[in-house]
């Protein structure tokens, strides 16, 4: 069908935009008072929510509104937790991750990569396989983000 842009979306190289890692953590912390029965933060939801705001997918969050919409999808996640619907809940959670990138599905599905070690690519010196020294390892870790 004529107009749909999809070529006029992809790079010159055909490859989705690489996100980069932040430089330290983003984002608002979680919100206090939110959650039903004035209980506390399930310590794995704010491990993963903390874990978010250090990956590359919160360079995509770039406005307070969608921090907000973030946030309420792990009041979602809490709540699944807490009462153990899983099966009623899952989706929904799911479907809320989805849209801010969470899995390697949801990444592709919006057009993103995320950055990856090339461990089994030849090194600098024409060997291939294992590191030969610790700075080149280093120097490739920093150029993925």
């Amino acid at each position: 069908m004529a107009g749909n842009g999809r070529k006029a979306h992809k790079d010159a190289g055909g490859t989705n935009p690489v996100l980069r890692k932040p430089d330290g953590m983003v984002g608002p912390d979680l919100p206090e008072g939110l959650l039903s029965k004035n209980r506390s933060w399930n310590p794995h939801v704010v491990d993963w929510y903390d874990q978010f705001r250090m990956s590359p997918q919160a360079s995509l969050i770039r406005s307070d509104p969608m921090w907000m919409a973030l946030q309420v999808a792990f009041i979602e996640l809490d709540e699944m937790i807490y009462t153990g619907r899983y099966g009623s809940m899952g989706p929904e959670v799911r479907q809320m991750f989805a849209q801010f990138g969470w899995t390697p599905a949801s990444l592709r599905a919006m057009r993103f990569d995320v950055p990856e070690a090339d461990d089994l690519s030849a090194s600098e010196n024409g060997e291939t396989g294992a590191m030969i020294d610790f700075e080149d390892f280093r120097r490739r870790q920093g150029a993925v983000g």
